[in-house]
């Protein structure tokens, strides 16, 4: 794991001083309060998962099912978690972080799980199963994440927070098949000002949906964070998020409108029309046109679950754009048989120019980043952006790519 040693400038010394974020979290009779000194080292490790039975390699990044299992493994007072829903099955990479978050429960550690409100019959069933193993639980706390009644989305979020002190972000759902059918990029952060903001969000979520409907409004008189150049967070909705996260939208055409080079994406959906709505979100797209148009170089690959009408056309119109080249990715079944809503291309990364990388949870739609609980990081390490190079060179020439045809009448894949 890369690990490099951050110095803020001289002007936030000033008012930093060596305490340079407080805050205090109000849930489950518990206070807790971080800081962040100046000098603090920070480290970044990328995580993945690549699917079985594939010629792809893990390009010397951790595995999240035992990356996940080390994190909870050090857990001394706290683990915070959001996901979009809950799945596991007998015999498979989840139940090894099932058995750890048992385990810190059972040696005193306090965690709470921010768990989106199911979107079907099948979700709720199977977030269901696992909430039961942990229903009882002194430490253990789960709360129904009910975004539907405030701006009509979800949580869509995977993220843990473990001591307020190290943060994982990433496509990750916790389900069994994201930590082994499903190719997926995450980071394992030590970052205290990160994990601050990262807390201060889940913090806002979690009183939000335990009746404290007035905390969106408190949170934003909050002191802001005060991010550097190198490693920041950006949440969506940005009405919702603390002083100092930025807005990911905006912050994503920022630094597509920055770009002098390159660009290399990777994601599960990218789609221009809004569900039901006549209306078209043309603003990242654009980006990505002006981009082209400049001369940088854009290299795309979305999962074959785009060949779906009417957001295929989306991808059909950029690969008519020069300077843009997209392509679809295939994974094969597995050989044991057909599994729902598995071996897909899930990651949702960016790379841009020679240091700037994009890693997150949101796939580039309207409803993502406007509706929905979202949250990525954006650092400048060279590490980190060597190895999301390699991951991605690797998928792009790979025999599971193969470029989009402007033209053609494509069939959807099977996906439950």
């Amino acid at each position: 794991m890369m690990k490099k040693e951050i110095k803020p400038k001289k002007s936030l010394m000033k008012w930093l001083g060596v305490i340079a974020v407080v805050f205090v979290l109000i849930s489950c009779n518990i206070t807790r309060v971080a800081t962040v000194e100046p000098g603090s080292t920070v480290s970044i490790g990328v995580v993945t998962t690549i699917p079985v039975e594939t010629t792809l390699n893990y390009a010397g990044t951790g595995k999240a099912s035992q990356t996940w299992v080390e994190m909870i493994n050090t857990a001394k007072s706290s683990i915070d978690m959001a996901q979009f829903y809950l799945s596991s099955k007998g015999n498979e990479p989840l139940e090894p972080v099932i058995a750890a978050i048992l385990d810190a429960a059972n040696r005193g550690v306090k965690v709470r799980f921010l768990v989106g409100t199911p979107v079907n019959k099948s979700m709720a069933e199977r977030t269901g199963a696992v909430k039961k193993r942990f229903n009882g639980h002194a430490n253990i706390a789960v709360t129904t994440f009910d975004w539907k009644q405030l701006i009509g989305g979800i949580l869509h979020a995977k993220y843990f927070i473990v001591d307020n002190r190290e943060v994982y972000i990433g496509s990750q759902n916790f389900d069994w098949r994201s930590l082994k059918h499903i190719h997926e990029t995450g980071l394992r952060i030590k970052d205290r000002l990160l994990a601050a903001a990262l807390t201060r969000i889940f913090a806002a979520d979690w009183l939000y949906n335990n009746d404290n409907k007035d905390i969106y409004k408190k949170i934003k008189k909050q002191k802001p964070l005060v991010f550097g150049n190198e490693n920041f967070l950006v949440a969506s909705p940005d009405q919702y998020n603390p002083p100092g996260v930025k807005d990911a939208v905006k912050t994503l055409v920022r630094l597509l409108d920055k770009a002098q080079k390159k660009v290399t994406i990777q994601l599960l959906k990218y789609r221009v029309d809004i569900y039901k709505s006549p209306k078209k979100f043309t603003l990242i797209d654009n980006a990505l046109r002006r981009a082209a148009k400049r001369g940088v170089q854009i290299k795309m690959v979305v999962a074959d679950w785009n060949k779906n009408k009417p957001e295929v056309f989306s991808i059909q119109e950029l690969t008519k754009v020069p300077n843009i080249q997209v392509k679809f990715a295939t994974i094969p079944p597995y050989s044991k048989g057909f599994i729902p809503y598995a071996r897909v291309i899930h990651s949702k990364v960016m790379r841009i120019d020679d240091r700037i990388s994009w890693v997150g949870t949101s796939n580039w739609g309207y409803r993502y980043f406007y509706n929905s609980r979202n949250v990525e990081v954006v650092t400048r390490s060279p590490e980190v952006a060597k190895t999301l190079d390699r991951l991605f060179n690797e998928l792009w020439n790979s025999s599971y790519t193969y470029p989009v045809d402007p033209e053609k009448e494509y069939t959807p894949p099977r996906v439950k």
